[in-house]
């Protein structure tokens, strides 16, 4: 698409849209739900709307990147202006702890404003848990080989640096709860650590999250998530996995601006955990004549010095997008066009369905292979027909990647179907 085609196009839309782009998330969820009625799919296409998404292209990766909603455009928007109008130090501490208390509502019932850190990404919160625990050489750490580049290199890192032992296992497909056995055959005495992702970025699959956490409580042995597939694609509470420490990227399902995050530590392990770099914000005191100094007794110890607080404050406004069209409501939306087209492979020639076999531990994200066609040929073919999804080597996995979320529609899923039946021929 030329640039000045896309921003005719962008325009167009904004255009359209006057009438929502002004509401505020409660009022749009109203408004969405007045509009719509009981309408199931013209409420979702009022939902599609708020985007600016190409809308030439299906896009199938949240899972890589999501894209914002209006309210969150317009916050971001009106919050950078008004700090350039008025450049103040600090933030705003009313706003700030609102959107923590947002956050906290939507990971459950058990979650405390109190447990979370916001923090640039993902990375910087596997980053904090991997090298802000005491291990120390000879010390080993269990990890799947489906995580993220973001973990594999934070451990190897610190491996490198101060010696820790790696153990790795591979996802079994198959039984989801054969991934709890196979982490079971690498405890030993020298065993400390725990690290998988919460859903894999590979496949789509997600571990038994409360099983591993039994397995390592039951052996002293801490237990890290990393959750950035995880928030809004699955119902969960991140209380009730019994996970000791959870980081997320909230760019992604939650379709909060870039370069948001959150940390979460539970509040037993909070002292465990020692932040390595520090700076206003997370301490409580400090006197450097006294050489006395004091972490901030919460999770926002782990957040420090300047931050550009509009990017929170809309990922805020995001929070209140999902909440308002409801988290089970996008859940089950998301999740049958994922079942649909996981279906759908199964009559397609030369495809072969990567994700789990168990219903219960596949996510809005399925991945896949054409037996006969390198994975690269089939992006490139999927490309040509405006479809974008997401290549993944992690793992080795060398597949194609597809991700539902509330932009997309059933209309889609015959799209993609039919674009791969056309390759198998």
């Amino acid at each position: 698409m030329k640039r000045k085609d896309f921003f005719k196009g962008t325009a167009a839309i904004l255009g359209s849209l006057a009438i929502t782009r002004d509401l505020k998330p409660a009022e749009l969820g109203r408004w969405l739900l007045r509009t719509a009625g009981d309408d199931e799919e013209y409420f979702w296409k009022l939902v599609r709307d708020q985007f600016i998404l190409d809308p030439d292209w299906t896009y199938l990766n949240f899972g890589g990147l999501g894209s914002c909603p209006l309210p969150v455009l317009k916050s971001y928007d009106e919050w950078s202006r008004s700090e350039e109008r008025a450049p103040s130090a600090g933030h705003d501490e009313k706003e700030w702890m609102s959107v923590k208390e947002k956050m906290a509502a939507v990971l459950g019932k058990t979650c405390r404003k109190e447990d979370l850190g916001l923090i640039d990404c993902a990375s910087a919160g596997i980053n904090m848990i991997v090298n802000g625990l005491p291990l120390k050489k000879g010390d080993e750490v269990i990890t799947s080989t489906h995580e993220h580049v973001a973990l594999h290199t934070a451990l190897l890192n610190r491996m490198q640096r101060e010696g820790i032992v790696i153990r790795v296992f591979e996802p079994d497909k198959a039984s989801g709860r054969t991934n709890v056995d196979r982490i079971a055959a690498l405890i030993n005495p020298r065993t400390r650590l725990i690290f998988v992702s919460h859903v894999t970025c590979t496949t789509g699959q997600r571990f038994p999250d409360k099983d591993i956490a039994a397995l390592a409580r039951s052996k002293g042995v801490w237990f890290a998530m990393d959750g950035a597939q995880a928030p809004i694609c699955v119902p969960f509470d991140i209380g009730e996995t019994g996970v000791d420490f959870y980081t997320c990227s909230t760019h992604k399902w939650l379709m909060g601006p870039k370069r948001t995050g959150f940390i979460y530590v539970r509040k037993e392990m909070l002292d465990v955990l020692r932040p390595l770099t520090v700076g206003a914000g997370s301490n409580k005191s400090y006197d450097i004549r006294k050489l006395e100094f004091t972490l901030h007794p919460t999770v926002q110890r782990f957040e420090f010095g300047t931050q550009n607080d509009a990017l929170f404050y809309g990922l805020g406004k995001a929070i209140d997008f999902v909440t308002t069209i409801g988290t089970d409501r996008i859940w089950k939306h998301n999740h049958a066009l994922a079942e649909r087209f996981y279906a759908g492979l199964k009559e397609i020639p030369g495809a072969e369905i990567v994700s789990p076999e168990e219903e219960v531990y596949r996510t809005s994200m399925i991945s896949f292979k054409m037996k006969t066609i390198d994975y690269t040929k089939v992006n490139e073919h999927l490309a040509k027909d405006k479809i974008k999804v997401r290549t993944v080597t992690e793992g080795g996995a060398n597949c194609i990647r597809v991700s539902f979320h509330i932009c997309n529609h059933d209309g889609e899923v015959t799209k993609i179907l039919d674009s791969l039946k056309k390759l198998a021929g």
